[in-house]
């Protein structure tokens, strides 16, 4: 692997350890949320290339999801094991995604005008419980648009912990939640944009570009030297470009093959 991309693995996996639990199954590490079973927040990552049979690990490892009714989940970048995706496939796993990793720096950054009408406002771990319930709640509904959904306490307390270091933001239109986003805890110049999400009727008006610009422009000021990102769809790669970020690698999203196709998508726009 390329000193690039061995740097994006290694802090996916120093993030994952300090939002989760980890457990080590080798040669797999799970990372599992404390109280949300949302698939996107439990996974495991391969601690490197995988060698001889596997089969005992995964059972193990299936274990330890199933105990803690959550789903079983793979997220890593493909390089990092390059043939893992087939030992899942036949172990009944199933690819539920491919996703580009995309990367900006302070060199490829490309600000982007906030759109009239749209309000940003920074979240940091001091900002009021209803900011954070309300970034909190705007996001699993742009995730997941239709479910009923209010963030409980306890996910409004862990998300003002983990903003000690990161940031979150919330856009408003018309005083309305609209749009949210946050980036990770930067740790060695390395930070993760992520969970931008746009409510469905507020789509295609550009508020998820500027406020990826945003939260870029605070990642940057706050000593980051390198974002990243990952997404699904080449529409959305299309919009982060816009503000700066290109293509470094790929990232595989490998699910039990029993959970049901069509699961949530990341949303933007």
């Amino acid at each position: 692997m390329s000193p690039l991309i061995e740097r994006l693995q290694s802090y996916m996996r120093r993030a994952a350890a300090q939002r989760y639990e980890s457990l080590p199954v080798p040669p797999f590490t799970v990372f599992l949320h404390a109280f949300d079973p949302l698939i996107y927040f439990n996974y495991a990552i391969p601690d490197g290339p995988p060698t001889g049979d596997v089969s005992e690990p995964l059972r193990r490892l299936r274990e330890e999801f199933q105990r803690r009714g959550r789903v079983p989940r793979f997220e890593y970048v493909s390089e990092l094991a390059p043939g893992l995706a087939d030992t899942l496939l036949a172990a009944g796993f199933r690819q539920e995604a491919e996703a580009r990793v995309m990367v900006c720096t302070p060199e490829t950054f490309t600000p982007v005008a906030v759109p009239e009408g749209l309000a940003l406002s920074v979240l940091t771990s001091s900002s009021p419980r209803e900011e954070a319930r309300a970034y909190c709640t705007t996001a699993r509904r742009g995730f997941s648009p239709g479910e009923p959904y209010e963030a409980s306490e306890e996910e409004v307390s862990k998300t003002l912990e983990e903003l000690e270091r990161g940031r979150a933001m919330v856009g408003r239109v018309e005083g309305e939640p609209a749009v949210v986003g946050m980036f990770t805890p930067p740790s060695e110049g390395i930070a993760e944009l992520g969970g931008v999400a746009t409510l469905e009727r507020f789509r295609k008006r550009g508020l998820g570009t500027a406020l990826t610009s945003r939260l870029a422009r605070e990642a940057f000021a706050g000593g980051v030297d390198m974002l990243f990102l990952s997404t699904i769809t080449e529409e959305a790669g299309r919009i982060y470009e816009r503000v700066g970020f290109r293509f470094a690698t790929r990232m595989l999203f490998m699910v039990e093959g029993s959970h049901p196709e069509g699961a949530m998508l990341p949303v933007t726009g």
